[in-house]
């Protein structure tokens, strides 16, 4: 279980440094095309990067692939954190999205070749809530050290890379001979055994939008926050509760396993959390969207569980993760820059929640219509 805090704190480092670029970009005036760029780089290198390492991961080179991922990782933040114009920082971030590629593709099939048969679930929760823990850790001590400068944030950056290779070096693998969750199904769709693949797309399509409607709300929300004079140790409270209910909803999902592959949870779940965007785009003051980010970590703590679990446990695994990593990364890059688009065309920052909220509803009714086409077609067939 140790293992686990590799993600957990590689994602601290991730989310302490996009909080403190993006906090620091409006402080210094960057305007909202600059700061959706800075986001938007970052994650559009993570994307390209993260289809050909999916290609080229087996259960016998991931570790390789991590180590290569932390090392690369560490130089760009160290770098992010220390480059204040706009072009060197975007080359920084570009480099930072080609390394967390490499680290978190390999993590998910080296998880896999590290658990048994019949233990992806418990594989996934673990792995949810690690990275996602790691996340609101990043925002918190973020907010709380970006009011001392540069030099603790460059110290953290450094003692935690060092600590993730000691970790990854002296874990003592499980022999390759022994099966493992890569080659394990774990579950079957409710009434209809057989649609493992055709929940493949539907994680495809869910990863797609928690991360168009997550990264406009972690870019933004501190950009505009640090222009509006609001305290970086404010700005970072909200996101850090977002993050620390997504690990718990993660974790959760070892004990909710029963929610799998039943459409009905799908779109309750995230129907709420179209109302609750709703509702920040009604009422975009502090005291109603901190709490309203903060709760949506629930719904994206049970939408990544379910995207990681549905693609790694169907057909070419670590191909899978490979597209859902990718699709992290276009969701953001698109999440972004539509939201740019509407906030600068309609001259409303609260549009975003808005924006958000539509994509939200046409992904429920995609995810919907992908599961009823695969159960007729199985009907058909047999």
């Amino acid at each position: 279980m140790i293992i686990f805090l590799c993600p957990a704190v590689m994602d601290a480092i991730v989310f302490l440094v996009l909080f403190a670029v993006s906090y620091g970009a409006g402080a210094r005036g960057m305007d909202t095309h600059q700061c959706a760029w800075l986001g938007g780089l970052f994650q559009l290198t993570y994307m390209v990067f993260s289809m050909a390492v999916g290609l080229m991961l087996t259960r016998r080179n991931a570790r390789s692939f991590l180590l290569v991922g932390v090392g690369l990782g560490m130089a760009a933040a160290l770098a992010a954190l220390a480059l204040k114009s706009f072009y060197p920082l975007l080359g920084a971030l570009a480099v930072f999205g080609v390394a967390m590629a490499f680290f978190f593709n390999a993590f998910q099939t080296f998880m896999r070749g590290e658990a048994p048969p019949g233990g992806l679930v418990r594989a996934t929760a673990l792995y949810t809530a690690a990275w996602s823990g790691g996340a609101s850790l990043g925002f918190l001590l973020s907010g709380s050290l970006y009011k001392l400068g540069d030099i603790p944030l460059l110290i953290l950056v450094f003692v935690v890379s060092l600590f993730i290779f000691v970790l990854l070096l002296r874990h003592r693998s499980r022999p390759g001979g022994d099966q493992s969750a890569d080659e394990h199904v774990e579950g079957s769709p409710a009434g209809e055994p057989g649609l493992h693949g055709v929940f493949v797309g539907v994680a495809w399509v869910m990863i797609f939008t928690a991360m168009f409607v997550q990264r406009p709300l972690q870019t933004f929300f501190p950009a505009l926050s640090g222009r509006a004079g609001i305290p970086a140790a404010l700005a970072g409270l909200p996101l850090f509760a977002h993050m620390f209910l997504q690990a718990v909803a993660g974790g959760f999902m070892i004990k909710a396993r029963h929610w799998l592959y039943r459409p009905v949870i799908l779109g309750a779940v995230q129907g709420l959390a179209v109302l609750v965007l709703l509702l920040l785009w009604r009422f975009p003051v502090y005291s109603v969207t901190a709490p309203g980010i903060a709760f949506l970590g629930l719904w994206a703590g049970f939408m990544y569980f379910c995207a990681v679990f549905y693609a790694s446990n169907a057909g070419h695994r670590s191909r899978n993760i490979g597209i859902n990593e990718c699709l992290v990364g276009l969701g953001s890059f698109a999440g972004l820059f539509v939201s740019e688009w509407f906030m600068t065309r309609f001259g409303n920052d609260a549009i975003m929640y808005a924006v958000c909220a539509g994509a939200m509803a046409l992904s429920i009714l995609l995810q919907l219509a992908l599961v009823l086409k695969g159960s007729r077609l199985r009907r058909i067939a047999a």
